[in-house]
């Protein structure tokens, strides 16, 4: 999950899916699950406020959940 570290964003690096072997876990982008955009700050939409989402290796899809028909 992205942070704030006091001076900028920092991402970590995407990493195998240790429940799906054919998923990765990547960054959402978000810090700490929350979107900054205007002046409130709110839940991000992208991973529900988890601050990951998950990449299917061979499709590329990626999904808030890992599984489904790409098993």
């Amino acid at each position: 999950m992205a942070h704030w570290n006091g001076k900028e964003m920092v991402h970590f690096a995407t990493k195998p899916c240790k429940t799906h072997p054919k998923w990765d876990v990547i960054d959402c982008g978000c810090c700490a699950g929350i979107e900054w955009g205007g002046e409130e700050p709110r839940e991000c939409r992208t991973c529900n406020s988890t601050g990951v989402i998950y990449q299917h290796r061979k499709s590329g899809v990626t999904a808030e959940y890992p599984g489904g028909p790409f098993t």
